[in-house]
């Protein structure tokens, strides 16, 4: 008779401890995909050793590649070993960021020339088996608009030499809701030819305004979901994945060109250090405030909690894949919680 209450004992201690450790997490499994951009910096590790639970992907953004086709870049070793650690899925991004920029002739070197473009796929299926990576995330920005059949025919190639090794694709695509051939910017990214052939694609549905445009909402609700319409008619709701912007934009009104990005943390700094009642915009469900500093008038625009979670909602009206953020090292917990409440 003891040892069972001996072991009636333990299957309660047992339990006690679990239900300890899901309170202390405040966050339980999610069904949706939730990723996280990561890049080399510090602060990027950082955040996933202590927002790990409310993730289950990571996307390192420390790759590139040269125009023959051969790569540079590391994955930092820290956030790889402490996602295989966690269970967490891991995808390297390769993009075609240069210098100081996004480089269209590098993206149309790799797509054109079929030596360049055969040593790339390569080396993509060698550095995920290598590192053990769950897929490849292909990010390449501004490429020319008549290089389209060309990205097209890429992501097919890559996808399938990738799929052949159990390697996935992502492919990272800029937020439209229409094919507009005038629109050098979202043109060259067949929605339907990508979703086709990639197992995920990252519809990055933020930057609807930014320093280049006067100011307004990152990611209004209604551009949001002319967006995602668009995707899910294109693309199987399955594989796509949407953005959320994990910072927001400084406007200088005073001097524009001193318009700015300004991180999530720093935000709620500066709403503390002047005491600032941020206001809800009820058109596009996002927060704005301003204020003066050095007698220089500023417009913020950014997500707080409560519209993080009603954007992230969206995730279960489209029946989409996941949501995607970019990128961790500048947040705070209550942002994680947000968009774990809404992807529920």
């Amino acid at each position: 008779m003891k040892k069972y209450v001996i072991l009636g004992l333990i299957l309660l201690i047992a339990a006690g401890g679990l239900i300890y450790s899901q309170l202390k997490t405040n966050a339980q499994p999610n069904e949706k995909m939730v990723l996280g951009y990561t890049t080399s910096e510090e602060s990027s590790y950082q955040s996933l050793k202590e927002y790990h639970e409310y993730i289950n992907t990571i996307a390192m953004d420390t790759y590139s590649f040269e125009t023959d086709g051969n790569l540079s870049g590391e994955a930092p070793e820290n956030q790889l070993k402490y996602a295989k650690q966690h269970d967490i899925d891991t995808y390297a991004v390769l993009s075609n960021f240069g210098k100081t920029d996004f480089d269209p002739d590098l993206a149309h070197a790799v797509m054109n020339d079929k030596e360049a473009k055969s040593k790339f796929i390569g080396h993509l299926v060698q550095l995920a088996a290598e590192n053990d990576f769950t897929g490849i995330n292909i990010d390449f920005e501004v490429i020319y608009p008549e290089d389209r059949d060309l990205y097209s025919n890429l992501i097919k190639d890559t996808a399938k030499a990738l799929k052949e090794h159990n390697i996935q694709t992502m492919v990272s695509v800029p937020a439209k809701d229409i094919d507009d051939p005038a629109d050098d910017w979202s043109w060259p990214y067949n929605y339907e030819e990508i979703g086709e052939y990639a197992d995920y694609v990252q519809v990055m549905t933020y930057d609807e305004n930014g320093p280049w445009s006067d100011p307004g909402s990152v990611a209004s609700l209604d551009w949001m979901k002319r967006i995602l319409t668009f995707a899910t008619e294109s693309i199987n709701p399955d594989k796509v994945i949407m953005g959320v912007p994990s910072y927001g934009y400084d406007w200088n009104v005073s001097n524009p060109n001193q318009n700015t990005l300004i991180e999530w943390n720093s935000i709620h700094s500066k709403i503390d250090s002047y005491d600032i009642e941020p206001i809800y915009d009820e058109e596009t469900a996002s927060m704005h405030f301003n204020y003066t500093e050095e007698d220089q008038e500023h417009i913020v625009w950014f997500e707080d909690e409560d519209s993080l979670q009603e954007k992230s909602y969206l995730t279960n009206i489209y029946g989409i894949a996941g949501v995607s953020v970019y990128a961790m090292g500048h947040e705070t917990e209550s942002f994680w919680k947000a968009i774990d409440k809404g992807t529920k």
